[in-house]
């Protein structure tokens, strides 16, 4: 049994609107509440900066390049977050072990 949470539902406890091009659902890796919990208390979004260049997997994930500006990034699980690439304006899901904090 697949245990994750439809990426729609996820979005609508973190406040984001999605709208998907498709009919189908998206699904993300298991999100714990205690991760959820971490997504609001934040006081401030957070800027990233890319180390690597990154091609999305999924219509979910957004893609990037070495050096982009990850903007207003959230933390999804450990290996997962949530932001908008500054250079292309796209928002999605992307790998936590490709960016690093700026502030």
């Amino acid at each position: 049994m697949d245990k994750r949470i439809p990426k729609i539902e996820l979005l609508k406890i973190m406040g984001t609107k999605y709208q998907s091009q498709s009919q189908g659902y998206g699904y993300m890796h298991q999100t714990s509440m205690s991760s959820m919990r971490s997504v609001h208390s934040q006081p401030h979004p957070r800027t990233y900066r890319a180390m690597y260049d990154y091609s999305a997997q999924d219509e979910d994930e957004v893609s990037f390049r070495d050096g982009d500006y990850i903007i207003n990034v959230q933390p999804i699980d450990d290996g997962w977050m949530y932001g908008t690439v500054q250079r292309t304006g796209k928002t999605g899901m992307l790998p936590a072990n490709y960016i690093e904090f700026v502030n």
